[in-house]
């Protein structure tokens, strides 16, 4: 009979490095990568950092915040930024994709939305901020009349304290200008606000930085495209793409609906009201004026344009005080609607006399005896009777 021969117990120490710290220790375990519980933690909190960083360098928001950087010329548009603004501005950012139909609608055509600023971008000796408090989804066409007015509110810095080293220039890698955005606004915070807000690397948008890598600027058939692609559709842009490659456009169309400016700027006055409390006053008086179901789904205007230009201007800073009279039209005590509504009277067909006849009654004269008429003097009907058969 064999004996048992006893398991070993003395396993072989290893000298490894932790992969965070890069410190050399000493343990028995095959598998141990870190020297402490600590650095262990450490490095699961770097991975997720990189993970929603690379989230938010591929996402369609951040390629938007760079194309915003070279246009003002600078990344200081994004001073001031916390979690909670960024995740805000995110929101105006999806607002502004749902609005516009998600590409359907382009900057051509009549019903196009842009984020307006409070603050304009290229006033004289400020600068407005890319901050949720100095933006304003609005309609391109009082947008664009609008201009560089400023009646207050809204944030800014001054063109002096701008600095060289912050400076975007036309034309710069739009992945280059959103690597220098993230350490602008701090790794940390972007990362966390990806988290918060859920924002994704979508295919809509891995589309998109790849023609921003791909399109050539001195083809004449590529820059025709450059200034429009951040505005396309995904399947538009899966169009371009498959041009560019030579193959068969594919893809898939994001569902929309129709969204009016008065419902636009109503969402844009109940998000400002955490910025001026006034502005309350304002949305009790036109909810009061146009019922909120209308708001949303009527698809014909509910405004006049004098109420919706009021609306805009109180948006970008002007006095409630100043435009609270353009929502009082008044006939009679009452607000003029809109539109007067629409009366349908059914016709009445005119009765047809087929055939004139004299009843018995006429014979009388108007008057009624209370004897039959057959007994009265002077009553004559010629009649004729027909023989009976047995006469």
């Amino acid at each position: 009979m064999k004996s048992v021969t006893p398991a070993t117990t003395n396993k072989a120490i290893r000298r490894p490095r932790c992969k965070h710290c890069k410190t050399q220790f000493r343990t028995t375990s095959a598998v141990k990568a870190y020297c402490n519980i600590v650095c262990r933690q450490e490095a699961t909190k770097l991975k997720r950092l990189v993970s929603y960083t690379y989230r938010a360098t591929n996402s369609g928001f951040l390629y938007w915040i760079a194309g915003e950087c070279e246009r003002a010329g600078t990344l200081q548009i994004l001073t001031g930024h916390t979690v909670e603004s960024l995740v805000e501005l995110h929101t105006v950012y999806k607002l502004s994709l749902k609005a516009n139909r998600y590409g359907d609608i382009t900057i051509s055509q009549p019903g196009f939305f842009e984020v307006s600023h409070i603050c304009a971008v290229k006033a004289k000796h400020t600068i407005g901020l890319l901050h949720p408090a100095n933006l304003v989804v609005a309609p391109q066409a009082l947008n664009r009349a609008h201009g560089t007015k400023h009646y207050g509110h809204g944030l800014s810095i001054s063109r002096v304290d701008l600095h060289p080293r912050f400076s975007v220039e036309k034309g710069s890698s739009r992945k280059a200008t959103i690597e220098r955005a993230i350490k602008f606004l701090g790794e940390s915070i972007v990362s966390e606000a990806v988290r918060a807000g859920k924002i994704q690397a979508t295919q809509r948008h891995k589309t998109l930085s790849w023609l921003h890598d791909n399109l050539d600027p001195s083809n004449p058939d590529h820059r025709a495209h450059l200034g429009t692609i951040d505005t396309m559709s995904g399947k538009l842009l899966n169009a371009l793409k498959a041009e560019v490659q030579g193959k068969q456009p594919t893809g898939y169309k994001v569902k929309s609906q129709n969204m009016s400016p008065l419902r636009v700027l109503m969402l844009e006055l109940e998000r400002h009201t955490a910025y001026r409390p006034d502005l309350a006053g304002i949305a009790r008086l036109i909810t009061k004026l146009v019922p909120e179901h209308l708001i949303t789904f009527a698809s014909r205007p509910l405004v006049s344009e004098d109420e919706l230009q009021a609306l805009f201007d109180v948006l970008h800073g002007r006095s409630v005080d100043d435009v609270q009279e353009a929502f009082y039209i008044v006939e009679h005590g009452e607000r003029i609607p809109p539109y007067a509504p629409i009366r349908f009277t059914t016709p009445v067909a005119p009765v047809r006399v087929l055939k004139a006849f004299t009843s018995f009654a006429d014979e009388l004269d108007g008057y009624v005896p209370d004897v039959a008429p057959a007994l009265i003097q002077g009553h004559r009907v010629p009649c004729e009777i027909d023989p009976l058969p047995w006469d």
